[in-house]
């Protein structure tokens, strides 16, 4: 009776291996099997306990219970060339049962595990997060910020994301929101691309970001990892946010790399 909500978003870092790589230093290292069973392990069973605790309080139904997922459930498959129009987008009511990849399914495994709690439970689907302290942009800060960044492969892949302060803002909202339950994307309303993102990294940095890093190089030095994080594509709506009436401070990725780097 203590307690009304549970927020829980640990677990392993994805942009991380337990492999040496040339990019080591950084964090960015390919996935090896035994990675992949521990970001499945670290997510999958803490959620599961943690449901499975509520189900066993007198008032597990009174409380509340937010947990992290990931926009990767829908798959890396988006591009400028596969999203036309705004209905291109996936939203919180599209089909997830068989899209690609092993982030999709570790995503699936992950909203999975907390069925069983007995209150109101809401899976954030978050977008990358952005900020220069840490994250996918803490690894490619150093990069840019030398003048080394430029758009990976082709640099037409969607890129999804969300300022770490939209991210912060969102989950209170949603703490505050009794009627939204379910999946929620909490990822920006305003589409980008990886090029877009480099373009927008280096003007905020005042730095250029034309150097490329081919398809090749990435998938030969990391994999599967490399295919689907760096090369794929990730789209997302965050139809409900909106619909709740959440209002994003940082609704583009230019906006959202301003606040990243210097707030």
């Amino acid at each position: 009776s203590s307690f009304n909500a549970i927020v829980h978003l640990a677990g392993e870092n994805v942009g991380t291996g337990l492999l040496p790589g040339p990019l080591g230093a950084l964090g960015i290292q390919a996935w090896s099997d035994k990675k992949k069973e521990l970001l499945l392990q670290s997510r999958v069973e803490p959620t599961k306990a943690l449901a499975e605790a509520l189900s066993s309080l007198p008032n597990g139904k009174n409380v509340d219970f937010l947990v992290a997922s990931g926009v990767g459930i829908y798959g890396y498959d988006f591009d400028e060339s596969s999203i036309s129009t705004a209905d291109d987008i996936p939203d919180e009511s599209t089909d997830t049962s068989t899209t690609r990849g092993f982030l999709a399914e570790l995503s699936r495994q992950w909203e999975g595990a907390s069925t069983s709690a007995p209150g109101r439970t809401v899976n954030l689907r978050l977008a990358p997060v952005l900020s220069k302290k840490g994250g996918a942009l803490g690894k490619l800060y150093p990069i840019f910020f030398l003048g080394g960044g430029g758009p990976v492969g082709s640099g037409t892949q969607s890129f999804s994301y969300i300022s770490a302060r939209d991210a912060a803002r969102a989950i209170v909202h949603l703490l505050q929101t009794p009627s939204v339950k379910g999946p929620v994307n909490v990822v920006a309303p305003t589409p980008a691309t990886n090029g877009q993102f480099a373009s927008e990294l280096g003007r905020v940095l005042f730095r250029p970001s034309i150097l490329p890093f081919p398809d090749f190089a990435v998938k030969l030095l990391f994999g599967q990892m490399g295919e689907e994080m760096l090369l794929g594509g990730v789209s997302a709506t965050p139809k409900k946010l909106l619909q709740s009436g959440f209002q994003f401070q940082h609704e583009t990725i230019g906006d959202a790399l301003e606040s990243a780097v210097n707030e």
